[in-house]
């Protein structure tokens, strides 16, 4: 039984620091406070043309790690895969779509899985149950006689 409470503790402080975290990362993109909006947008348009002049982020001509050889290499064959699976460009117009028929009646294997699912549930929670009240169990004394 401590070992549950404790379990449960632990889930509520993770949710409670998740809470607080949330606002904190969704604001990181914001402007800092101590900057004012002039000074903001003098240093994002700094940093774009610092992007522009060095080639980085979405002015980059390939991924960061990679050559332009290796970077051609891979979209060639990129196609290549591509028009072999008929994929991105290269792909076919979909055929249209198959009419499904629908069968009337009682799943029963629908009803057989549910059942097993619940079956197993249900012997986890007396395996738990069981568990916890051998745990509270007090040894006895042994008086001889």
């Amino acid at each position: 039984m401590k070992r549950l409470r404790n379990l449960w503790l632990l889930v509520g402080l993770i949710a409670i620091v998740g809470a607080l975290l949330v606002p904190a990362v969704a604001q990181s993109g914001a402007r800092p406070a101590a900057m004012s909006k002039a000074e903001y947008r003098a240093l994002m348009s700094r940093s774009v043309a610092l992007d522009r002049m060095y080639h980085l982020g979405k002015y980059a001509a390939h991924p960061m790690g990679m050559t332009a050889v290796e970077y051609r290499a891979l979209m060639l064959r990129s196609e290549a895969l591509d028009q072999k699976y008929g994929l991105g460009s290269w792909a076919r117009p979909n055929p249209a779509p198959r009419a499904t028929t629908v069968v009337e009646g009682f799943s029963w294997s629908a009803f057989g899985i549910g059942a097993g699912a619940m079956a197993g549930l249900l012997l986890l929670f007396a395996c738990v149950v069981v568990g916890s009240r051998v745990s509270k169990r007090t040894p006895r004394p042994r008086i001889s006689s």
